[in-house]
């Protein structure tokens, strides 16, 4: 999916493409994307891509297309303090552009199957937090017992789609 707006030149060109095609419909995701450029999610190399709204993927690393990530947000209907449960957190993209609408009383968590994407993500967090000091929000927290109960305690969820291959072949346990 994606390839709904066109292509930009950077992270703002790409979220006007898709203000004006009417996937951003609120200020608090637009503020949201805003906030966090796309391009600082992809591997180095391979950021050419990074203002398309295209799906992209790197082994166990995918980003989904920005439009999907913006119809998610809105139909959410996302509001500080809720909570948000992100199954497939991927690299953390929509967990942290949703961390920002939470504010710093809501409840983020973000589950991944993959370790080197929990990784991943949890290096892009931190870069995140480093270099942007006065953001308050409600940081993802990532979780790896997929038998823990977040999801009785979220207002909101989200299913990533995991791919064919991980649906034909589940790892044991």
């Amino acid at each position: 999916m994606g390839g709904a707006v066109s292509a930009g030149e950077d992270n703002d060109d790409l979220i006007d493409n898709l203000k004006e095609a009417q996937y951003i419909r609120t200020e608090s995701v637009e503020q949201a994307f805003r906030a966090i450029d796309r391009g600082d999610y992809y591997l180095e190399g391979y950021r050419d891509n990074a203002y398309k709204d295209l799906a992209w993927k790197h082994g166990n690393i995918h980003l989904s297309a920005p439009c999907i990530y913006s119809e998610v947000m809105e139909a959410l209907k996302l509001q500080p303090g809720l909570s948000f449960l992100n199954l497939g957190s991927g690299t953390g993209y929509l967990s942290t552009m949703v961390g920002l609408i939470l504010g710093p009383f809501g409840i983020n968590h973000g589950i991944e199957l993959h370790s080197d994407v929990v990784e991943y993500a949890k290096e892009k967090l931190e870069s995140f937090i480093k270099y942007r000091e006065c953001v308050v929000f409600s940081a993802p927290i990532r979780l790896l017992d997929l038998e823990y109960p977040a999801w009785r305690e979220s207002h909101r969820a989200r299913l990533g789609c995991p791919s064919s291959s991980t649906l034909s072949n589940p790892k044991p346990g």
